[in-house]
């Protein structure tokens, strides 16, 4: 009987499917894995490799068990499974369409690794081919390495209830579900754009936040994001560090309520703060903006500098690093990406230094100017001088009213005819619900 509902799983699936998309029928018999036993859990082998930073062949024959808990069935996961066991859960990339139809969501697999790869995307370990096409494994190898056993059965494949302040390594790629929790476009905007894949928000009671991340070829990208609080289930990625939910087909969207929110809680305190870390950067390993990995905040937060001029340093007995921006020449730095949204009131802090070696320096520290989305702030004047203890003395300015929007742009200009001593830039932070009334700016000790 299973194999007859198989049959017709089959000839119900290819009357649905577009001319455009391989489908790749199920067994027609069970499948039963008859090779070597599993010898490493997924846990073991991401330890392994963990510090690895090139794609790397495996030579030993390691094998691992696991479910499969998501693939390419809307189209929002493309030439890849995901597979978990007991332990944590990696992806592995095929170069084929479909393969849902064969790959289904519970299905047991024992998985070769012996030459593949290894390697690093985003950060996160995932297993392919690095002579390829996107390290993605040609559909007969593919078969060859990842062998089914037995019936799939959805109900291997159990989601995680996760909680959205309380994410660990171990959860990377796992199938998770997030409770009570609501979109903060829900209602307004569809899952993606027409053209591009698409990063919404969502957020809980508490205000915590993460995205959602939808493909514009998904089968649900041009549904409407469901109003009110619900829940969702998905496979949790990471990249560079952000965390992001991806869901595996319009059935991962769970009971949502409809209801507008009676006022969102705005998110307290601080929420974006750069320091560019406590890395030490002396003369001849000074990084330029464009070539510095070492940023406190990551994708889609973005960070340019046109110019080429600024550049990443530390000085003795500072305790980290900072930007330098210097002297009579043009430079520019500028972070995008940044959402004030729901935010309450927001103010940006950043802290200035000028350069005041020679006993007749002097300057002033509106010489830096602020732009936030192409509008620039109106810093009020300070005059600062060798003569009056300022040199390499930290002030905070704090501009209020930063404005709400799901992508804001900040950038801090030194031009050549205004910076003549050098200024050091550092710990740019907003701060939410904290709006002051007009710009102000305050001498201290530099704090991280």
């Amino acid at each position: 009987m299973k194999n007859i509902g198989y049959i017709l799983l089959f000839f119900v699936s290819m009357c649905f499917m577009s001319c455009e998309r391989e489908y790749m029928p199920p067994p027609l018999t069970e499948p039963q894995y008859k090779g070597k036993a599993a010898n490493i859990t997924i846990k073991q082998l991401k330890d392994r490799y963990a510090t690895l930073t090139a794609p790397t062949l495996i030579e030993e024959e390691l094998i691992f068990k696991g479910i499969v808990t998501g693939n390419d069935e809307s189209g929002n996961i493309y030439k890849q499974i995901y597979v978990q066991d007991e332990t944590a859960a990696i992806n592995i990339g095929v170069e084929q369409n479909a393969v849902y139809g064969r790959f289904q969501v519970g299905q047991e697999v024992f998985v070769n690794l012996k030459d593949l790869y290894i390697l690093k995307y985003g950060g996160e370990l995932q297993i392919g081919l690095s002579t390829t096409n996107a390290n993605r494994i040609s559909w007969l190898d593919f078969q060859e390495k990842v062998q089914l056993n037995s019936w799939p059965n959805p109900a291997n494949a159990i989601p995680k209830v996760i909680e959205l302040n309380k994410l660990t390594d171990e959860m990377v790629n796992q199938l998770v579900e997030v409770k009570d929790i609501r979109f903060s476009n829900g209602g307004k905007n569809p899952f993606s754009s027409k053209d591009a894949t698409t990063n919404e928000e969502i957020k809980n009671k508490d205000g915590n936040v993460m995205i959602v991340r939808t493909s514009n070829y998904s089968n649900f990208s041009q549904d409407m994001l469901p109003l009110g609080n619900g829940g969702l289930v998905g496979i949790l990625g990471r990249f560079n560090g952000t965390w992001q939910l991806l869901l595996r087909t319009s059935r991962d969207i769970k009971s949502f309520d409809g209801q507008e929110p009676e006022g969102n809680k705005p998110v307290s305190g601080s929420f974006f703060k750069e320091t560019f870390g406590k890395g030490t950067y002396p003369s001849g390993n000074r990084p330029k903006i464009n070539d510095f990995k070492d940023f406190d905040m990551k994708a889609p937060v973005k960070y340019t500098e046109e110019l080429g001029s600024a550049d990443v340093r530390s000085v003795s007995g500072d305790n980290g690093a900072h930007v330098w921006l210097p002297a009579n020449k043009e430079s520019n730095l500028k972070i995008t990406g940044i959402n004030t949204r729901d935010k309450g009131d927001v103010t940006l802090n950043f802290q200035l230094t000028a350069n005041l070696f020679d006993a007749t320096a002097a300057a002033n520290l509106n010489q830096i100017q602020v732009k936030v989305n192409g509008k620039l702030m109106n810093i009020p004047s300070k005059e600062v001088s060798n003569a009056a203890g300022d040199n390499n003395k930290w002030y905070t300015i704090s501009i209020p009213n930063i404005e709400q929007s799901n992508n804001v742009t900040i950038e801090f200009i030194s031009k050549s005819d205004l910076n003549k001593v050098g200024f050091r830039l550092d710990n740019i932070e907003l701060i939410g619900g904290a709006a002051g009334q007009e710009v102000i700016i305050v001498k201290g000790d530099k704090k991280r």
